[in-house]
């Protein structure tokens, strides 16, 4: 009798609790930064609407990805090797487009530091994960996740690869709640407005300019 082969999942090497209290403090850190410092350059002047406009250009493009990606991934995560719509072009599109919504998110403070300090949260966040979920699905589905990585790239879209099925089945639950949680990242701009407003207005302090 042949015996049955049994895949072991890769081993956490950093507990769980620990790594998400870890990001939400790195987080926390980068949110008060921004609100207890000001930027150096005028309401209104060319750089400060440069600015803000890019910020509510790279949320929308973090809200319309992520949905983009949750509608082709939705209820089939971690059961198969999607590699299908932006799956096709990259092998971790929902965290590129999360990308810019860190980004998005330090711009809307209107401070070149302040996006500085988000998109370096983002990287020291997310990498370890994107590094984590990938030795997973390596353990889960071997040869042909390996095939998958050799074809497309890890994080930066190579678009010229992109291909996408005519129709999907969608796990509408699943996908409402990413809808949901996609929703909310336009509304940072609206937050980091206001954190500005209030600097300006005197009602917050702002401790130090930054550039």
């Amino acid at each position: 009798m042949t015996p049955r082969i049994r895949r072991h999942r890769p081993r956490e090497e950093f507990p769980l609790n620990i790594r998400l209290v870890s990001s939400r403090a790195l987080v926390l850190g980068a949110v008060a930064f921004a609100c207890l410092t000001g930027g150096t350059w005028h309401t209104h002047s060319p750089v400060s609407l440069a600015m803000e406009s890019t910020a509510v250009g790279f949320l929308l493009a973090g809200c319309i990805g992520r949905i983009w990606c949750s509608v082709h991934i939705a209820g089939r995560k971690n059961a198969v090797v999607v590699a299908q719509g932006p799956y096709s072009v990259c092998r971790n599109p929902l965290y590129f487009f999360s990308m810019f919504a860190f980004m998005g998110a330090g711009l809307a403070f209107e401070s070149f530091t302040t996006l500085a300090i988000f998109t370096i949260v983002f990287f020291l966040t997310h990498w370890p994960t994107i590094l984590r979920e990938e030795r997973f699905l390596r353990g889960e589905f071997g040869a042909d996740y390996d095939a998958y990585c050799a074809r497309v790239p890890r994080f930066f879209p190579k678009l010229s690869l992109y291909h996408a099925p005519a129709t999907l089945t969608v796990d509408t639950r699943v996908f409402t709640k990413s809808l949901r949680e996609s929703g909310f990242i336009p509304l940072t701009y609206v937050a980091g407005q206001a954190v500005v407003l209030a600097h300006e207005a005197g009602v917050l302090p702002a401790f130090m300019k930054v550039w």
